[in-house]
């Protein structure tokens, strides 16, 4: 029962978290061009494993019980990825001023490199160091309780 009530709260915590990612992308107006089905299949395979790596976590905090490990998980998350988008926005307004440009070359569609590379890439490099952060530091929270026990 214990075992469920943690994987039920891990499943809300990465839906919030995947929800607020989504209403500030459409808030943020970022728009990929050229979206078909290739392209969302290529989001799904792409945002996997920051998924997986976002799940592990909250299932992390989930189990620990710990108020400032979910707050530390949300806020790195969250913060994380918003200075990332507004990095993006900057980044594409900067290019689509012609102000001393002869030839423009545009590699990628808008929104494409950094949506479907660097933002899953970023999630899941943010995600990884985390959880080698909460492992190492409840296996020394762990560690401390059984020196205390044995001293007293």
């Amino acid at each position: 029962m214990k075992a469920l009530q943690t994987i039920l709260q891990a499943i809300l915590y990465v839906l919030l978290v995947i929800g607020l990612h989504l209403i500030l992308i459409y808030y943020l107006e970022i728009k990929m061009e050229r979206w078909g089905t290739a392209l969302l299949e290529e989001t799904i395979r792409v945002y996997i494993i920051p998924l997986i790596l976002c799940s592990v976590n909250a299932i992390i905090i989930s189990r620990n019980r710990r108020i400032k490990y979910k707050i530390n998980w949300f806020l790195v998350t969250m913060l994380s990825s918003l200075l990332l988008l507004l990095f993006f926005i900057a980044v594409q307004n900067d290019g689509d001023s012609d102000e001393g440009r002869i030839v423009s070359f545009q590699f990628f569609p808008k929104y494409q490199l950094e949506m479907l590379f660097i933002l899953p890439w970023s999630i899941a490099i943010i995600q990884f160091i985390l959880t080698l952060y909460y492992l190492f530091k409840m296996r020394k929270e762990k560690m401390g309780g059984l020196y205390d026990n044995e001293q007293g």
